[in-house]
């Protein structure tokens, strides 16, 4: 029952923005220590009252006085624990905010700097990430074969791509996420309404009882595993591949892995099963390994510009930023008009010290989407520091 719970708690990271971002927080439980005086609608006004100092550009010494200003009530673990509850009900609701997501995405690159805000930052950048990319899954797999069409994730996927389903890249280490008890799940959904919400409609029930969405959890996941396990030991490249997208989609990235193992045994020229392979690695931190499997990917298939891509975003989260400038170039060869594309070859390019060539890489990012508000944002920043 455990381990069922724990690929139900990897789908949920998945699905719900909970797990750690490139900074590699682990995942922490809401703290209900948080101070009497300060009401999640005074965080929320403060929260706004950052966001335009971001907006304005505010710089890392800025933010960091933001908080240091509030005394007690501007510690991490407290934000950190506001800022999850917030993230639920902004990812609960159906209205779009991308202006929101871009500025909490811009406050986490620049909370990087102190530990002290640290916390803060990589939870603000995962929330307005999860904003900016909800109307497309985050774990999408490479299938065989003429799909149907997936809309493209902004800077994650590419447009026009086949039916190709990439895995939101994983943190930067190896270490294992942490998991919640059934108990602690419970708990967790009897004081969190938003979040409840949220299961609720994604396992498509109306009630918002913590006790029958567990249930339905458990019984939505059992009865898939179920499947799984009774069908016939797969004897075929297909069917090897077919069982590690199932696995993959149930949480079970091992299962998957070995999976898609197996069907590379029997056919090792199989580039879908070398990317599809990588990206669980990845989605594990273990960014080396898949590192590997994408090279095998692209030297099979040199025009997948999403293994391009994914193979890019590992090595820019080992900070190998030559390396990752490379792969997206090559993106861009394949996409002249990803514009994501842009915009993350310019962040490697700053990175790297590069900073003519990532304002040259952002003003193309806006040339072909001029209300790209993240270029925008990077672009004001690069040419306030560099008059």
């Amino acid at each position: 029952m455990q381990r069922l719970f724990e690929r139900i708690w990897q789908w949920l990271k998945s699905i719900l923005g909970l797990e750690k971002t490139q900074g590699n927080r682990r995942g922490k439980k809401i703290d209900r220590d948080t101070p009497q005086n300060l009401s999640d609608t005074d965080y929320e006004f403060l929260f706004s009252q950052l966001l335009e100092g971001v907006a304005r550009g505010w710089h890392e010494g800025r933010i960091l006085k933001f908080f240091q200003k509030l005394g007690e009530q501007g510690k991490q673990k407290y934000w950190v624990a506001w800022l999850e509850r917030f993230g639920a009900k902004a990812l609960a609701s159906a209205a779009p905010n991308q202006q929101l997501a871009a500025r909490m995405m811009r406050l986490g690159e620049l909370a990087q700097s102190f530990p002290d805000i640290e916390q803060i930052g990589q939870t603000s950048y995962t929330i307005g990430r999860k904003i900016y990319t909800r109307n497309v899954g985050d774990v999408i797999w490479e299938y065989e074969g003429a799909d149907a069409e997936v809309p493209a994730s902004p800077l994650d996927l590419l447009p026009d791509a086949d039916a190709v389903i990439e895995l939101e890249n994983a943190p930067a280490t190896g270490e294992n996420l942490e998991t919640m008890t059934i108990d602690e799940l419970l708990v967790r959904l009897q004081s969190d309404r938003a979040l409840a919400t949220q299961m609720a409609g994604q396992l498509g029930i109306e009630t918002t009882d913590p006790q029958i969405i567990v249930e339905k959890l458990i019984e939505s996941f059992g009865t898939a595993q179920q499947e799984i396990d009774t069908q016939k030991v797969p004897d075929t490249v297909e069917e090897w591949f077919d069982r590690g997208l199932q696995q993959a989609n149930l949480g079970d990235l091992e299962g998957a892995i070995a999976s898609w193992e197996n069907a590379l045994a029997l056919n090792p020229n199989l580039a879908q099963a070398w990317h599809n392979r990588g990206s669980a690695l990845a989605h594990l931190g273990r960014l080396e390994d898949a590192i590997a499997s994408y090279n095998k990917a692209v030297e099979l298939n040199p025009n997948d510009a999403q293994a391009w891509n994914a193979r890019a975003y590992a090595l820019y989260n080992l900070r190998r930023w030559e390396e990752a400038i490379i792969c997206w170039d090559k993106v861009i060869e394949l996409q002249p008009n990803f514009h994501e594309g842009w915009y993350n070859r310019g962040c490697a390019l700053e990175n790297w010290g590069r900073v003519e060539a990532a304002i040259a890489s952002f003003r193309k990012a806006l040339e072909i989407q001029p209300d790209f508000e993240l270029a925008k944002s990077k672009l004001d920043q690069l040419q306030d520091e560099n008059k």
